[in-house]
């Protein structure tokens, strides 16, 4: 640390702020325009995204970062739900969020669950699923029986403030609406039924 290090603390919350980190950073290494032509291609894919569930009905979504306790996604991920042609109770944009209760969840009463553990791969997510079937009430909320409890890869998408974030209003456009933007998935990533 003795040589002319610089440190750059980047603290991204909402999906401009991501999108303009690239620039920051770019300018930095000697590559803005690039960086401001990458910036406006991700921008455009939001813009498709937009385009795709515009006019759509808007169900009720909940994302969960965390289990035990229940914590609701925060930062991005609201408006990459509403991106995606949902509406994203109970965080706003921007939002580091806190642990909830159960009945937090029960009363936004969500036709769609999104489960995105931070750190957790879909894989290790449903393994520890149980812990969610297990809270009171769960068996109650509208997404549950209509099996609408979706297992995303948190790390990839959602958790991590970088350019895959636009892919996090890609894959949740799909699971809302059935579109299919961006590249295709190789997978169903449905929670087969989280309360048994």
């Amino acid at each position: 640390m003795d040589a002319a290090t610089r440190v750059l603390s980047l603290v991204p919350k909402t999906l401009d702020d991501v999108l303009d980190c690239l620039v920051t950073v770019g300018q930095l290494l000697g590559v803005r325009e690039r960086a401001e032509q990458r910036r406006t291609g991700l921008r455009g894919r939001l813009d498709a995204v937009r385009r795709l569930t515009r006019g759509r009905a808007r169900p009720r979504v909940v994302a969960i970062e965390w289990f035990d306790p229940l914590w609701p996604a925060g930062h991005r991920v609201p408006e990459q739900t509403a991106c995606a042609g949902g509406e994203p109770p109970p965080a706003a944009p921007g939002e580091h969020t806190g642990p909830i209760t159960c009945e937090a969840v029960r009363a936004a009463r969500p036709d769609v669950l999104l489960v995105l553990p931070c750190g957790f791969r879909p894989e290790r997510t449903l393994r520890e699923r149980d812990l969610l079937s297990v809270l009171p009430a769960w068996g109650e909320l509208p997404a549950v029986p209509e099996g609408e409890v979706w297992v995303l890869d948190g790390p990839a998408y959602f958790n991590r403030p970088g350019p895959r974030v636009v892919r996090g209003a890609e894959v949740p456009a799909h699971v809302l609406h059935g579109e299919r933007a961006g590249e295709p998935e190789t997978s169903d990533c449905r929670a087969n039924s989280p309360t048994s």
